[in-house]
């Protein structure tokens, strides 16, 4: 029944989106109260957070880093559970789902 794993998948995928823009409205808050983006998403909680999700696919925290000139990259190690550095794999201009993390790149 490939149509089943369609649906696991894209489930997974609107969960993981759901959370990390929940995640980055967060993220949003704290930049606005302290100036900056926190070095981890633990400083989030309780203030901003009350509780923060785990990754769909490893039941694990989401993956996040601060990058140069401000900004952040948060992501699911996506389904092939291959972290692969917050890197997005890329089908004909558009991200592979199946291969690559699941990223929420700011902005």
């Amino acid at each position: 029944l490939p149509v089943l794993r369609n649906v696991l998948l894209k489930g997974a995928l609107a969960q993981a989106t759901a959370d990390e823009a929940f995640i980055a409205c967060g993220l949003e808050r704290y930049r606005l109260a302290h100036g900056q983006f926190p070095e981890t998403l633990e400083a989030l909680s309780p203030d901003f957070i009350s509780k923060l999700p785990h990754d769909v696919i490893t039941g694990t925290a989401y993956k996040y880093r601060r990058t140069d000139g401000g900004k952040f990259v948060l992501y699911s190690v996506g389904w092939n559970e291959t972290d692969d550095g917050g890197e997005a794999a890329m089908k004909r201009g558009a991200p592979e789902v199946n291969n690559g993390d699941w990223v929420w790149q700011y902005p």
